[in-house]
């Protein structure tokens, strides 16, 4: 029992430091939670914006994809991640999907045409009739819908695993800065090394008996006489 409150333990600090490495002030990620469930699709905000555009979605998606030049959320804010208000992608121009989609969808609402929000492991994205699938946009890959009238979950008929992982590591860890990756490399090793010390003892022995270091035998003593 100790040593599973021990290994949980350690869980909660090593989630804990990434939590203080990546958002020194919470309130960006905790606010981004809220989003989520509820985004911040504005038409009021998106009207003049629309007014600009023909009631036809591919032009929509296409002026939205111009206007926001996609950039990790690294870049744009600080962060690993965030969900932005829709004020604050039309002052940014540029973000991530998220960004785009919110951008979108308040653009399909002030012009009253149907959408889906649509949410992957990997991508958000904004449906509408017509939509051409791609490998990156499938409905079949997504797990999260909301057609106006609240979320609706299901499991993936698609789990494209090694794409996920892909664009994971893509979008978190590639534009991380070099200081914050020391920092959780450091961080971890000392929480899990200590944490779990007695576990990477036994490794160390295991190893050392699989793998002896071998030490030079003395030389022969000369026999004199």
């Amino acid at each position: 029992m100790r040593r599973v409150a021990r290994h949980c333990l350690v869980i909660v600090l090593v989630a804990a430091w990434v939590g203080v490495d990546h958002y020194p002030d919470p309130r960006p990620f905790f606010n981004s939670l809220v989003r989520l469930r509820n985004p911040p699709v504005d038409a009021v905000v998106a009207a003049p914006m629309a007014a600009s555009l023909p009631d036809e979605y591919r032009i929509v998606e296409e002026h939205v994809k111009t206007y926001v030049a996609w950039k990790p959320a690294w870049t744009v804010y600080g962060l690993p991640w965030y969900f932005p208000t829709v004020e604050e992608v039309i002052a940014d121009q540029a973000g991530d999907c998220q960004a785009q989609t919110v951008l979108m969808a308040s653009i399909l609402e002030a012009k009253g045409l149907p959408y889906t929000l649509r949410y992957s492991f990997d991508h958000v994205w904004v449906d509408y009739p017509g939509k051409e699938v791609t490998a990156f946009e499938d409905p079949a890959t997504s797990f999260v819908s909301d057609e106006g009238e609240g979320w609706l979950a299901s499991l993936p008929e698609k789990f494209p695993l090694g794409t996920i992982v892909k664009q994971r590591v893509a979008y978190h860890w590639t534009p991380m800065p070099f200081v914050q990756k020391l920092l959780i490399v450091l961080g971890v090793t000392v929480i899990v090394g200590y944490g779990e010390r007695r576990f990477v003892g036994r490794l160390r022995r295991l190893a050392l008996r699989e793998h002896p270091v071998w030490t030079r035998s003395r030389p022969a003593r000369r026999e004199t006489g």
